[in-house]
């Protein structure tokens, strides 16, 4: 994987205009929010081969060895209010579903709001992080970690967790999938609201299943019935009680062994 493979035969106007390449990082969403904030372009790539402090959604690491997975950040532009960053977090998932089946005939799926999985198995998780006022998103660094080359996992997540080289039987180049994802980001990003929710729910791995939801108020499960405007989930719970659902851990029946 490296920076020149990736733009030879680029196909986008913007996405991947600027690539950062590190061997070694700390984190890319941390070098690309420092960019972000000295003025960078909207759309720039920040991508490393190894990470030595990736970070996932709430907190957690995300374990990145170096020559076996995709460690990126995309910085985006919006130009929207902060209310609709759940949207832009809805389309990422849905680029790199896309991406993904495309370079390797894969049937991924998106279990809400943004992890990529398949045979019920993690492959992708994404981490957003936004600088803005009140009134205006000014950047959003868009993390994404892609298992492609792991053969074996950590204990924690050996059970749940699974690489595109497993799936596919076969190595998948990197390279190619970073390209996959940029193209089909530009052009998610052309789509009317209506459009990407519809594409959205197609590939949803959550909607119409049993599901368990772990917020600040408790938990609870319920049935996923689908997704509103502004990118949250709709769960009728047991009790009878709908709720959107937008900051909680959902836990979807068969996906990531969730019984």
């Amino acid at each position: 994987m490296t920076k020149e493979k990736i733009q030879r035969g680029l196909d986008a106007k913007w996405a991947g205009c600027e690539i950062v390449y590190y061997d070694e990082t700390d984190s890319t969403n941390r070098q690309a929010r420092m960019l972000a904030r000295e003025g960078v372009r909207h759309g720039t790539l920040v991508l490393a081969d190894t990470q030595t402090a990736g970070r996932g959604r709430r907190g957690r690491g995300w374990i990145s060895p170096a020559g076996e997975g995709i460690f990126m950040s995309l910085i985006v532009r919006p130009q929207v209010h902060p209310s609709q960053v759940a949207k832009t977090s809805l389309m990422l998932a849905l680029a790199v579903a896309k991406a993904i089946e495309r370079e390797t005939g894969l049937d991924a799926r998106i279990k809400w709001p943004n992890d990529i999985v398949i045979g019920g198995r993690k492959v992708c998780g994404l981490l957003l992080e936004m600088d803005a006022t009140q009134e205006c998103v000014e950047s959003i660094v868009a993390g994404v970690g892609i298992n492609v080359h792991q053969t074996a996992f950590d204990e924690e997540i050996v059970h749940t967790a699974s690489s595109l080289d497993l799936l596919t039987g076969r190595r998948v180049s990197r390279s190619a999938i970073v390209r996959a994802f940029l193209e089909e980001y530009e052009r998610a990003a052309a789509l009317t609201d209506d459009e990407m929710m519809r594409e959205y729910c197609m590939r949803s791995a959550t909607i119409g299943q049993r599901v368990q939801v772990i917020g600040l108020d408790g938990t609870y499960t319920g049935t996923a019935q689908g997704i509103t405007e502004n990118g949250s989930l709709l769960v009728m719970g047991d009790d009878g009680v709908s709720r959107e659902v937008l900051a909680a851990d959902v836990s979807v029946r068969g996906i990531m062994g969730y019984v």
